[in-house]
């Protein structure tokens, strides 16, 4: 053990990186018969300087028979991951990410998540190229901040856009996706964030997939409460979503969508039935808080669809259409939603008259009383330097997100393997088309394409573009694109 900790001394240096990263592979005899001396030999090692040879050690520490909780793997993990260079530690993923999960279960059985959070999301931006990839660690990452419940501490990372993955960069499988997207769904739903909530389970759902699994069964529950807590409904899955998760998500979230039907009928009398029908399938699912919150918000979407009928209606009516108890409680939910900014309102507190007020009324800053609440200034969202400048920075996301899209069109259009596939199967339309048309006409003709063969016909048809996106996740094994380009047909 001394001849190798001397070795990792001697090779951590920027030339010697690859010849010691190829000693330390196949050092696990060495690690292995001398797994008592692992730990002491940590404490000759610089996390900084020695950061390769260092998550070496860590991962064949973490791998033995020590007891959860460890004290001393969790400091020196702790030390570690708050500390280590990327430019070595890139060269291992796999290392990294193994020593990082034991770190996660030993913070999980002493009960310490929090003490987890800034490491790994230390080692999460050392082991990601760029901001845009997605990396292992992000799971581990938002698993431990929603067991802490530090939702904020994953805001950074949460607020990054990815649009890669780079297996061979970081490791990065499939279940890592999955898991980014779910647990990333959460935190957005803790954050009261539910449109960013419904993106990440959205792509979670629609993830390419041969067969189903139970993170995405678990994605399309919270999904649909989040659905009728957001829009009021139901939002339908995209045609794209892949058969064998229709199937899983129709046998065992039978009791969310008979909740989301029953939510579509604007009963609450009959929401609350299927509510407490149903609790025990909730409790289990730990979803039994959002369905609470999707009974309360069944009154919400009343009084929102109250807006887009009305400009004038009395506190009496709006109870009675909500099924509320009376004015007084009707012109508390109403201040409650305009200091949320769910509607825009004003109430005259003399006549208990409501006036719904355009959306595009600024809401900051406004004043609330029992007696009136307005928009304050009165003006239009975009007449302010606040408003302008944030819609200058989304149309900016839109023309870089269609460069990306640009760029992704062309790295498939000249990848090799898909070229292949387009000629095959244009061969294969043409050799068909000749077989039932002839040398002529025949299909061609028949469908009114001028003066083509069968074959012209069939290379007419396929159109390369037609299936490009769908193709390029399918190349990348489903993990080459950011899932919400998938849906370009």
């Amino acid at each position: 053990m001394e001849a190798l900790v001397a070795q990792v001394v001697a090779l951590s240096n920027p030339n010697d990186l690859s010849q010691l990263q190829t000693t330390l592979k196949n050092s696990d005899t060495t690690f292995t018969q001398n797994y008592q001396h692992i730990a002491p030999a940590l404490q000759a090692l610089d996390p900084v300087q020695h950061s390769l040879g260092f998550a070496y050690f860590l991962h064949h520490l973490g791998r033995g028979n020590l007891h959860l909780p460890d004290v001393a793997f969790i400091d020196n993990a702790t030390r570690f991951f708050t500390v280590c260079q990327a430019g070595q530690i890139q060269l291992a993923p796999d290392i990294l990410c193994s020593a990082a999960r034991k770190y996660k279960e030993h913070l999980i059985a002493a009960n310490t998540p929090r003490q987890g959070i800034l490491p790994l999301r230390a080692a999460l931006r050392a082991l990601q190229p760029t901001r845009e990839v997605l990396t292992p660690l992000h799971a581990d990452f938002f698993q431990l901040c929603l067991l802490s419940k530090c939702y904020n501490a994953a805001v950074p990372v949460l607020a990054d856009d990815i649009f890669d993955v780079a297996p061979q960069q970081t490791s990065c499988t499939p279940t890592d996706l999955f898991l980014y997207c779910y647990y990333g769904g959460m935190l957005c739903i803790g954050r009261k964030q539910h449109a960013r909530a419904l993106e990440l389970l959205l792509q979670a759902i629609t993830a390419p997939a041969v067969a189903g699994n139970a993170i995405v069964a678990a994605a399309y529950k919270k999904y649909v409460l989040v659905c009728l807590i957001h829009a009021g409904q139901m939002l339908p899955l995209p045609k794209f979503t892949s058969s064998c998760v229709r199937q899983v998500i129709e046998s065992d979230a039978r009791p969310y969508n008979k909740l989301a039907a029953a939510y579509a009928s604007r009963n609450p009398e009959k929401l609350r039935q299927i509510a407490n029908k149903h609790t025990a399938v909730f409790t289990a699912d730990n979803n039994l808080g959002l369905v609470r919150q999707v009974v309360a918000s069944l009154t919400v979407c009343s009084i929102q669809r109250l807006t887009q009928t009305f400009l004038t209606l009395s506190l009496t009516d709006i109870a009675a259409n909500a099924g509320l108890s009376g004015a007084e409680e009707a012109e508390a939910r109403i201040l409650r939603m305009v200091a949320a900014g769910q509607i825009h309102a004003k109430i005259d507190g003399r006549t208990g008259m409501v006036r719904f007020a355009d959306e595009t009324w600024a809401a900051s800053g406004a004043a609330a009383s029992s007696s009136s609440f307005s928009a304050a200034g009165g003006g239009s969202l975009w007449d302010s330097a606040g408003g302008v400048a944030a819609l200058d920075g989304r149309m900016r996301q839109v023309l870089e997100l269609g460069k990306r899209l640009q760029q992704a069109h062309e790295m498939v259009s000249q990848d090799r393997a898909y070229q292949s596939k387009v000629t095959a199967r244009e061969r294969s339309k043409w050799d068909l088309g000749a077989a039932v048309g002839g040398a002529g006409g025949g299909l061609a003709g028949a469908l009114g394409v001028p003066g083509a063969a069968a074959g012209s016909f069939a290379a007419w048809w396929i159109g390369p573009s037609s299936f490009v996106m769908n193709a390029a996740v399918v190349e990348q094994g489903g993990m080459g694109l950011r899932t919400n380009m998938r849906c370009v047909p």
